[in-house]
């Protein structure tokens, strides 16, 4: 080494995700190595590059890896493009040459910039380089509210923005703002919710999955899309019940894209607060659904429910969170006798609770299997009623392309409300609007854009829905003429076609089916039926 060199040097580049293409990061390093060619007294011992890093702040790997050379005296000198690569942050930046380098005797040299550290700062670079690095930071601060602006937009017209897919899904090679189903990761989905209906806890359902060897939707994601995650503790990542229940409970399954849940406070700010559901962008029928609406509502109900299985067992009871007392409301539970296992009511325990009136499981499991077998029989030629006949040909007579239109002007019509109420605060800000024009128009777009969205779901109504073969309520008919031949009650007939059992004292009970309520009652098919007594014996 020449005795002559008294600087070992930082070749220091960053690129955010906005400047890869513009600004490379070798561009940077052929940039610096050309400007100490007629500087024998450096020497670049270490070359560090920050790509996909914006300047906000100095929490970047290779930055890191430098300073921490900086402070153990292996680097005396920094050497960047320009000041806005070594950040954009005005204070921080401020900070790092007036205070950080000069505390550990570092050189600075920003090229394009025109800045030596070691040349003496007269009045003029006193005022310059101040003004420099502020206006770094605002170029990150407008292009950062450009960004978020281009986001919205994109999320109000229903395009993808996230960095991943979720799983289940994947990006359309043809248009990277829309997700379609991943053939492979579909198939899990799918058996997660049906293991979930039969009634398997969650945990069973994860400890099966690793069983059977399926990669976990973190493993998953990195084979799908080289993602290497920086807080991966083990090798291979297991299915858990937490992961599991994450997607029970996504709505993205049933074709509903759910976007702009968080948000940061500013530029500055990166840690994620939580939105008021009314921001949100809620798009339905953006994507090919996995799960019915019917299925996800029916998970929806259980997983508010007290499912627990019997002590060493792998499944639950067929009625387990299905059965209550009608008296007081409370959950049935199950006690045993010697020969018999009953139900009775939860709150008969407490002092001053409810009367001790019991039914035995086996008679309640075969009253229950009696009655759905009844409701078959109804629901298999259920087209030839006269109600149905009724429905079909009043249906009919809509005007189906008249509604198809209204339904076309009110969405549009939500997306410009949206996009007008987005674009108000910025006319506030550029005094193009008062103070008083922001708020009165800022609350009539929101309320305007409430009445579009109830007009919207009216006429899906209005469209025909109920009898839609895609409908809950059509969901349910096929379900139930499905178990045609059914002798045996199990947890997947009760979760699909039951929503609630009533015991009441005496052992008269009350099943009230899914979709009893809703607007047409099907001839045969009674909102509520009363299932006989159980025997007398029971008591």
């Amino acid at each position: 080494m020449s005795s002559e060199i008294k600087y070992m040097a930082a070749a220091y580049s960053r690129a955010s995700k906005d400047d890869i293409n513009s600004d490379t990061i070798e561009n940077q390093i052929d940039m610096i190595h050309n400007h100490i060619k007629s500087m024998p007294d450096i020497c670049i011992i270490s070359v560090r590059k920050d790509k996909g890093y914006s300047g906000v702040n100095f929490l970047r790997p290779h930055f890191e890896k430098m300073m921490e050379d900086i402070k153990a005296g292996k680097i005396n000198c920094v050497i960047v493009k320009d000041l806005s690569r070594l950040g954009r942050n005005y204070l921080e930046v401020g900070e790092l040459i007036d205070i950080i380098f000069p505390l550990y005797n570092v050189r600075l040299i920003a090229v394009n910039d025109n800045y030596d550290s070691i040349r003496p700062r007269n009045d003029l670079d006193d005022i310059l380089l101040p003004i420099k690095n502020l206006i770094n930071e605002y170029a990150l601060r407008d292009s950062s509210k450009k960004i978020r602006s281009s986001l919205d937009n994109k999320r109000m017209n229903g395009e993808f923005v996230n960095a991943f897919a979720p799983y289940g899904y994947k990006r359309d090679e043809n248009n990277k703002h829309r997700l379609v189903i991943d053939d492979y990761a579909e198939t899990v989905v799918r058996n997660i919710f049906r293991m979930k209906i039969e009634g398997l806890s969650m945990q069973k359902i994860a400890v099966m999955l690793n069983e059977a060897g399926e990669l976990s939707p973190a493993d998953y994601k990195e084979r799908a899309t080289n993602y290497k995650s920086t807080f991966k503790k083990k090798e291979r990542a297991s299915w858990t019940a937490a992961s599991v229940r994450r997607i029970l409970a996504n709505p993205v399954y049933t074709g509903v894209l759910i976007q702009g849940r968080h948000t940061t406070p500013n530029y500055k700010v990166k840690k994620k607060i939580a939105r008021p559901e009314s921001d949100w962008h809620v798009i339905l029928d953006s994507h090919e659904p996995i799960i019915s609406q019917l299925e996800f509502e029916i998970l929806s109900g259980l997983l508010k429910q007290d499912n627990r299985a019997a002590n060493n067992a792998n499944d639950i009871y067929p009625l387990s969170g299905f059965v209550y007392c009608a008296d007081c409301g409370d959950s049935m539970i199950r006690q045993r006798s010697q020969k018999w296992v009953y139900l009775v009511c939860a709150s008969s325990r407490k002092k001053g609770g409810c009367t001790s009136h019991c039914i035995q499981v086996q008679k309640l499991e075969s009253a229950v299997l009696e009655f759905i077998k009844q409701q078959i029989k109804l629901s298999i030629n259920i087209e030839e009623s006269s109600e149905i006949a009724r429905i079909l040909s009043s249906k009919k007579k809509i005007d189906e392309a008249n509604l198809n239109t209204q339904l076309i002007d009110r969405k549009n019509e939500i997306k410009s409300c949206e996009i007008f109420r987005s674009s108000l605060y910025e006319d506030y800000k550029r005094e193009i609007i008062s103070k008083e024009d922001f708020v009165k128009f800022g609350k009539y777009y929101k309320d305007r854009i409430t009445q579009l969205t109830a007009a919207v779901e009216k006429l899906r109504e209005d469209a025909g829905l109920l009898m839609s073969k895609d409908s809950p309520y059509m969901q349910w008919l096929q379900h139930i003429t499905g178990f045609e031949n059914v002798s045996k009650l199990n947890r997947y007939i009760v979760v699909v076609l039951i929503e609630r059992i009533e015991v009441f004292s005496g052992k008269r009970i009350l099943i009230k089916l899914r979709y009893q309520d809703k607007p047409v009652t099907v001839q045969g098919m009674p909102g509520s039926l009363i299932a006989g007594r159980a025997g007398a014996e029971d008591a």
